[in-house]
């Protein structure tokens, strides 16, 4: 007999054995048991977690030999041919992407009508249903509204959004859940145990964080990783078989990043391309790195049981903006890492801020609140909002404190000070980054704005008027902004530069004469006219053409022609 792949092997064969859908399996139980079983149902989730098979237990438990029953016997030919799948006279499964056409579904409505031939029900159990036309659809409406009573309908999808809200409407809707992190685990042991599988907790670990809640997922892994390594089943195997990087590199860039010394960053991450690593999984090994130092700083129980001792104490080492900022960098680096064409360069960037070092905004308060307003502080800080981190490009001079989009912000109320002006004045680039997320053309605007500090706001001269008057009707989406990052909305003094008129300048030598021109030549006149004048007589402009009105407005004059002799 052919090898049996542990995911159908260990497939559910009653409602006991399901794992993580006890809610499901319950009032399905009680639904059969009251005999009060509908006509059509929508098994809907992600995938692996269960809807096809509690479609056929469902199946099982109506048409058994013995049933309608909650304990089908798993023995009859009812039982046998729906666990196996091969079932085509009462029990039959679509595949919804296959058949997915009006006539498909035409067929499949006729086919309905008949009474089953040696079961109790006809059961249409089809899968991916969402990828049905809405035309055929629309031909399945009906009889799923009125079918006859020996037909059951079960559709099962993986984007329940999909289906029209008609359908939706006429059936019974399970929304199934990802299965929890325990029990996949715990599965997993149970059949290492049952097939004699050599496989330590943290390999089986990785296995359940990378299938994220599929059951299906996590067995069809663990059968890969078997045949990658027969002998057994460790950390490293699994490591090499998902393409994951050895825990203490992920340790060992971290540790750079936490020095700070940029050198000493962008050497560890050329030797490492030089090793071959691929840089989008060191930023995933990193984000889930950060993140379950995070989950451990807070406390957080590890449901797969594995934490270390080195885990709490690198834990220990980290504040807890600094772990959310890291988290949100890695982010936004794989997402343009993904879009660029030299993902090298976008990682780099993104390691160096990284790098440096971060401010406790709530620390930074207390010391304020304790020793007054004016202690001196000098951090300038750069980026995008929220990000707490100081700029590697200039030399932070003594401003007051910078109250950012995490910090506690002061009450509007208070009055503006110079103080606040030059605070603002210092932090005007990275507020330009804040106005062109929520208007590009506005902080163009802005950006081309020479800015300065008054006693009551701030005053914004423009070269151009229209630029002026863009920032003069937007103050409603500047005011937000202010009160975000400043804690403030100052008073917006504008105004346009005026580019000096300049004296004309006086000629460097008197102007030349100009030139004469002779009189050309008149065509010598025939022999009759020598000698003859020429008479003129003057027109009027109404007794010319139009076109020869409009060209006297721009040229006005005198009209004459030659008059004619009598």
């Amino acid at each position: 007999m052919s090898y049996i792949v542990l995911a159908r092997k260990y497939r559910p064969q009653n409602f006991d054995e399901m794992v993580g859908q006890e809610g499901a399996a319950k009032t399905l139980l009680h639904a059969i048991q009251s005999a009060r079983v509908a006509h059509a149902y929508i098994f809907s989730g992600p995938r692996g977690v269960g809807k096809t098979t509690l479609a056929r237990l469902l199946a099982k438990c109506l048409n058994c030999e013995k049933g309608p029953t909650t304990t089908p016997c798993q023995r009859c030919p009812s039982c046998l041919t729906i666990s196996q799948g091969s079932s085509v006279d009462d029990v039959l499964e679509i595949d919804g992407a296959s058949n997915r056409g009006i006539e498909q579904i035409r067929d499949l409505r006729e086919s309905a009508k008949y009474v089953p031939t040696a079961s109790r029900y006809r059961i249409f159990i089809i899968d991916e249903a969402h990828q049905i036309t809405r035309d055929a659809f629309g031909a399945l409406l009906k009889i799923l509204e009125e079918p006859p009573g020996h037909v059951i309908f079960m559709l099962a999808t993986t984007e329940v959004q999909k289906i029209p809200a008609p359908i939706l409407s006429r059936c019974q809707r399970f929304s199934l859940r990802p299965i929890p992190s325990d029990l996949v685990l715990k599965q997993l042991e149970k059949i290492c145990r049952l097939e004699k599988i050599k496989a330590d907790e943290e390999a089986l670990a990785h296995i359940v964080r990378f299938v994220e809640g599929s059951l299906r997922d996590a067995l069809s892994l663990l059968d890969q990783a078997l045949v990658f390594s027969p002998e057994g089943i460790t950390s490293q195997t699994l490591r090499d078989l998902l393409g994951l990087l050895p825990s203490q590199t992920i340790r060992d860039v971290a540790n750079e990043l936490k020095k700070g010394e940029p050198a000493s960053v962008l050497k560890k991450i050329n030797q490492l391309l030089l090793e071959g690593v691929d840089l989008t999984q060191l930023a995933r090994d990193l984000q889930d790195h950060y993140h379950a130092l995070l989950l451990e700083k807070a406390g957080v129980e590890d449901t797969l049981g594995i934490a270390k001792n080195e885990t709490k104490a690198e834990a220990a080492q980290y504040d807890y903006p600094t772990l959310e900022r890291n988290i949100r960098l890695l982010s936004r680096a794989l997402e343009d890492m993904r879009h660029s064409e030299t993902p090298r360069a976008i990682f780099e960037i993104y390691a160096l801020r990284l790098a440096q070092k971060t401010l406790d905004p709530i620390g930074l308060l207390k010391r304020l609140e304790e020793k007054g307003s004016s202690l001196p502080l000098n951090p300038v800080f750069m980026g995008s909002r929220g990000d707490l981190t100081p700029s590697p490009f200039s030399s932070p001079p003594v401003t007051p404190p910078v109250v950012t989009k995490s910090n506690p912000q002061p009450s509007p109320s208070s009055p503006w000070t110079t103080a606040m002006g030059e605070t603002v004045v210092n932090q005007w680039g990275s507020f330009l980054h804040d106005v062109s997320e929520k208007k590009a053309a506005l902080g163009a605007a802005l950006e081309d704005a020479h800015v300065s500090a008054t006693e009551k706001g701030l005053k914004l001269t423009f070269k151009k008027s229209f630029q002026q008057q863009m920032v003069f009707t937007s103050k409603e989406i500047l005011k937000p902004l202010f009160l975000e990052r400043f804690g403030h909305f100052p008073e917006l003094e504008t105004a346009v530069e005026i580019a000096p008129v300049k004296p004309p300048e006086a000629p460097l030598s008197p102007p030349l004469p100009r030139p004469s021109f002779a009189e050309p030549k008149q065509p010598p006149m025939p022999e009759e006219k020598k000698g003859e004048d020429t008479e003129y007589e003057e027109i009027a402009p109404h007794q010319t053409s139009s076109d020869v009105q409009k060209v006297l407005k721009h040229f006005p004059g005198t009209l004459k022609r030659e008059k004619k002799k009598t």
